[in-house]
């Protein structure tokens, strides 16, 4: 029984690994976008189920993207981005969100430019940067960097779809990981925890992508279609504080 856990954990820990990979990505292109456009910080910030709050899904930051902090669409600018997905650029942005955040991340924001991250008319999320550097410090952003911004987001898009396609193989993973915990008996793998509530969103989904494999090529791609769409609705909403930003 022993060697039947070593295997699910190698399973999951290369999951795990697969996913932090590709957050890692997300990581690197808010840095190269930073570097694009003289920025001092970056993040992207991913919509609660009901759409009422931001959180930072990836953040140059540490401390935001580990904090839990969420923006609360209603009154911010980043929300005012993602309600209606038209980029924006402030100066010296004053809020009780601003100040909160500032605070939790030893900063101070100065310059704040926001782009939403929109594909197929679906929106993921919203990409910030904050302040400026290098020769740029105490320069606001340009119409310009907004432009450059904007097309990055696009780039974005496409780096969202990949995530969420991860996340979502991962996740089935881990429901059928589930099972064999189950189908062996195996106790000390039994506790999936926070893992184990991202897989189960993706249940039907998952049934979904399976039976479509026995399908013709286009009866596929709707039910693959549909799949995405209920992916789209199963995000999980996030239990934490939120203000403005």
């Amino acid at each position: 029984m022993s060697d039947f856990a070593t295997a699910l954990q190698r399973i999951r820990k290369h999951g795990d690994g697969i996913l932090l990979d590709a957050a890692e990505m997300l990581r690197q292109l808010v840095k190269d976008t930073c570097e694009a456009i003289s920025a001092s910080e970056g993040s992207i910030l991913i919509p609660s189920d009901d759409q009422t709050e931001l959180r930072f899904l990836v953040s140059m930051n540490p401390t935001l993207e580990e904090s839990g902090i969420t923006v609360s669409v209603a009154g911010s600018v980043s929300g005012y981005v993602f309600s209606s997905r038209q980029a924006m650029a402030k100066v010296n942005p004053d809020s009780p969100g601003v100040s909160r955040v500032d605070q939790l991340a030893q900063i101070e924001t100065n310059y704040l430019l926001a782009v939403p991250i929109v594909d197929d008319d679906r929106v993921y999320g919203v990409a910030t940067f904050v302040n400026r550097s290098g020769d740029f410090a105490g320069t606001p952003f340009s119409i310009q960097d907004l432009k450059a911004a904007q097309g990055f987001g696009e780039i974005y898009a496409t780096a969202m779809k990949l995530y969420r396609k991860i996340e979502f193989s991962t996740s089935v993973a881990e429901l059928e990981i589930a099972e064999h915990v189950r189908e062996f008996d195996l106790d000390e793998t039994g506790d999936l925890g926070a893992a184990g509530a991202v897989a189960s969103k993706y249940r039907i989904p998952a049934l979904i992508a399976e039976k479509s494999l026995t399908l013709p090529d286009r009866e596929r791609e709707m039910l693959l279609r549909m799949a995405d769409l209920l992916e789209e609705y199963a995000e999980d909403g996030e239990e934490s504080g939120h203000d403005d930003l």
